[in-house]
């Protein structure tokens, strides 16, 4: 498959044309239909930029490195033309200065992250998303949104409202979320990326469950102005995408940073946090893993171990602080009739009203502590390795799930594996790496802080010795 800078440039040359690209997505959507990826489409309104952007190529403009590459985006960002849902039926509160699109109540606030710096969801000063401006300022057509798990508060991509996104590899299994409609578009063909976000995992879990790579770049790494909140001291933007290249293409756009291309330069060392995975895994998974690694070895890699104590306590950290912080986000709304928040997420944020000051600075002390501890581990490898997920995508409503060391729930099953590293903003990407019995198969791999270059240019090394993008069956 052709990575993104090689099918803009075809754009650019005229042998391909957007206008082309976007068909094959609206026959890919049509044809998929019933794995419920799109939140909303005007295929006409895409259809007029899609052409507009392939008479500026025959022109000779370029806008810029992703022109006319047809691009989805989830449905918690604000986009020009487009409705923000979030995946609810509750009010949302205002996301921008002037928002129209995103619902109605509450203030736009800036919050502080545990460094002290200003983050701000919301005042970008123009009508969409700064992302979304920033992808659109480099040729991108973004054309749909995509379902999601509802106001981003969950793992599994179940949606009552919404309806659930299927996975593309068998539709009666989770597809992972929150953005999980966005790991099923790029797997299905319907566009060439999608933007997710990712507050305990929600880019990296619907990458591992439907085959595709998912990237969650280092906290603040890309503004989430003009995005809806769930966690602000949690939330990530990230990228969904087919190859590790076409993550990095799409950082640097909007992040607005240089992403290191080329060879890894020696041997990557290589930390398992093998006492922390015992008994965690699916027997499948953890033979798969076993594999995995030898596999590595082959490739000149050197293995090691990484124990940060903290690791099985992550938990403890995050949910006090995911819940009271979305509790705040949604605290207009809750205040009044919550009848619009359905009953696979209203528990979560009452529970996170229930929260004593007391109870939110004790976990943020929690996780300075796992952070720290975190880069201890890697300042002495160049990154830690795990299954994205400690078990295959599960049935769609299964809430345990049996594993090495007794049952789990899924969440903890599934979101414990990706949260600790989103809980301290690590750069984290998920790289498919074939199939276990028919379903996909997600290698993690954590980069030091402030690495994402890094991080890239190692997840495309590995990509390349051991990654297999595995093909979803036809919907």
């Amino acid at each position: 498959m052709q990575n993104l800078a090689v099918i803009a440039a075809a754009i650019a040359e005229q042998t391909l044309r957007s206008q082309q690209l976007l068909e094959a997505a609206q026959a890919q959507a049509e044809r998929c239909a019933d794995l419920n990826a799109l939140a909303y489409v005007d295929w006409a309104a895409a259809l007029e930029q899609a052409r507009q952007l392939d008479a500026e190529a025959a022109a000779g403009r370029r806008r810029g490195p992703l022109h006319g590459i047809p691009i989805s985006i989830k449905d918690l960002y604000v986009v020009r033309g487009m409705p923000t849902r979030a995946g609810t039926r509750a009010p949302l509160p205002a996301l921008l200065p002037a928002d129209t699109d995103g619902g109605a109540g509450g203030e736009t606030a800036v919050h502080e992250s545990p460094s002290g710096s200003a983050v701000p969801h919301g005042g970008a000063g123009r009508d969409e998303a700064e992302l979304a401006a920033r992808l659109r300022e480099a040729g991108a057509l973004l054309f749909a949104k995509a379902n999601m798990h509802e106001i981003a508060l969950g793992a599994t991509g179940e949606n009552l409202w919404t309806g659930d996104v299927k996975n593309p590899f068998d539709p009666a299994r989770q597809s992972g979320g929150s953005s999980s409609g966005s790991g099923v578009a790029v797997a299905t063909g319907i566009g060439l990326a999608s933007i997710g976000s990712d507050t305990g995992g929600s880019v990296r879990i619907p990458a591992a469950f439907c085959g595709v790579v998912g990237f969650k770049p280092g906290y603040g790494a890309i503004p989430l102005d003009g995005a809806l909140p769930l966690s602000w001291t949690c939330d990530h933007a990230g990228p969904l995408a087919n190859s590790v290249a076409d993550c990095a293409l799409l950082f640097e756009v909007m992040a607005r940073r240089r992403a290191a291309h080329g060879s890894v330069a020696r041997r990557p060392r290589l930390h398992v946090p093998a006492a922390w995975l015992e008994g965690r895994l699916q027997p499948v998974v953890r033979d798969a893993f076993v594999r995995l690694l030898a596999r590595l070895a082959t490739h000149g890699v050197e293995l090691g171990q990484a124990a940060p104590p903290s690791l099985p306590r992550a938990f403890e950290a995050y949910t006090p602080i995911a819940r009271a912080e979305a509790a705040y986000v949604h605290r207009a709304a809750l205040a009044g009739d919550a009848s619009g928040f359905s009953e696979l997420v209203l528990p979560a944020l009452r529970a996170g009203e229930q929260l004593t000051a007391l109870d939110y600075l004790d976990a943020m002390k929690r996780r300075a502590v796992l952070s720290a501890e975190l880069d201890a581990a890697l300042a002495d490898c160049d990154a830690l390795i795990l299954p994205t997920s400690a078990i295959l995508p599960p049935p769609r409503g299964q809430v345990d799930v049996q594993v090495e060391g007794g049952r789990l729930t899924v969440r903890e099953a599934v979101l414990g594996q990706t949260l600790p590293f989103s809980l301290c903003g690590l750069p984290t990407l998920s790289i498919p790496v074939g199939l276990v019995e028919g379903l996909p198969f997600g290698l993690q791999v954590v980069g030091r802080r402030d690495g994402d270059a890094s991080l890239l240019a190692l997840g495309g090394w590995i990509e390349e010795k051991v990654g297999e993008r595995p093909h979803a069956p036809g919907c």
